[in-house]
């Protein structure tokens, strides 16, 4: 077993993947297609999905996790269980040395994010999370075009996204889309804007008891920028629907949804520049940015680098979400210390 140690660039990785639904099999197709690495062993309770993709991809097939972990000798998992479902498959590859990707939300509260995080440090091996959106083409340019000073100072970033209402299985309280959808924006608002001082949260009208459909988020960054996060739930929506808008001091920009076109505008409103994605060398499926995320992560842990969405993150995320859930208990800003 491999414990936080550098992978020399031509051994491949010996890599398992966890969970067999349709993200799972994204995992599969990633690490699959990577040079560096190779696809040994899936695992999910439903034998015949996990036999199925250990057909597909010619890796063994297991039921159980504990016997995988024994089974095997493994450089890296990736988790793609249900959102509830992934601290303790995420401590037992930790455990046993590997590396770690894990689905979006590392856990279903902060503390047990801040633990699984722990482990990860105690034991010496990288633990990354998919927030895959900073790897899709409209936010990795905006990225990009911030740093390159294209609006200069940021002063605020806006941020609309609208989700289908979600089933039963992931629905599991009021304030879950807190704590699953909106880890991947708040998230972005960290990454656009850095430290998040303070957070406010309202929320529509909805029945005592009953999941919050409507809700927006105040923030505070510690660079004195500000941002808002509206966001909400619609019945049988096709797919998810974002867009936002960085203003700053010497213009503003415009990603038209994750993996669209960017427009900055500079100080002259009646000129704009557009960047688009090459689609005969990229695609535009936002599937396809949960591919190039696994890719990335393994190109770089295995070249003996961080990942480039840490466990850090994904508690970061985990933490603005709780002290949103915070302040519409209490009607008031909450106060986020630094990690």
């Amino acid at each position: 077993m491999m414990s936080g140690s550098t992978i020399e660039p031509s051994t491949a990785w010996r890599m398992a993947v966890i969970g067999c639904g349709r993200v799972g099999n994204l995992h599969a197709q990633a690490i699959a297609g990577h040079q560096g690495a190779a696809l040994v062993a899936v695992c999910d309770p439903d034998r015949e999905r996990s036999t199925a993709m250990a057909e597909r991809y010619r890796a063994r097939a297991y039921s159980s996790l504990s016997q995988l972990l024994a089974a095997e000798k493994l450089d890296a998992v990736t988790i793609a269980t249900p959102d509830h479902l992934h601290v303790a498959p995420v401590l037992a590859a930790i455990a046993c040395g590997c590396h770690v990707f894990c689905e979006k939300p590392l856990a279903e509260s902060a503390a047990d994010a801040a633990r699984v995080v722990q482990a990860a440090a105690e034991r010496g091996v990288h633990l990354a999370v998919d927030y895959n959106r900073r790897v899709a083409f409209g936010y990795r340019t905006a990225r990009r075009l911030l740093d390159e000073g294209a609006i200069g100072k940021l002063d605020y970033c806006l941020l609309r996204v609208t989700d289908r209402t979600p089933g039963a299985a992931v629905a599991r309280h009021p304030h879950v889309m807190f704590t699953t959808l909106l880890t991947h924006h708040l998230d972005l608002m960290r990454h656009f804007g850095g430290e998040i001082l303070r957070v406010q949260a309202t929320a529509g009208d909805e029945p005592p008891g009953a999941l919050l459909r409507n809700v927006s988020i105040s923030l505070r960054f510690t660079s004195g920028a500000i941002g808002t996060i509206v966001a909400g739930y619609r019945d049988a929506l096709a797919r998810t629907v974002e867009w936002m808008e960085l203003g700053g001091s010497a213009g503003s920009l415009v990603v038209e949804d994750v993996t669209r076109r960017v427009i900055v505008v500079g100080k002259d409103p009646d000129r704009s520049e557009v960047f688009e994605p090459n689609h005969f060398i990229s695609s535009d499926a936002f599937d396809d940015t949960i591919v190039e995320h696994v890719r990335d992560f393994i190109t770089r842990v295995a070249s003996g680098n961080a990942p480039g969405v840490t466990g850090r993150d994904g508690l970061a995320g985990l933490r603005l979400a709780a002290a949103a859930v915070e302040s519409l208990r209490t009607a008031r800003f909450v106060e986020v210390p630094a990690l």
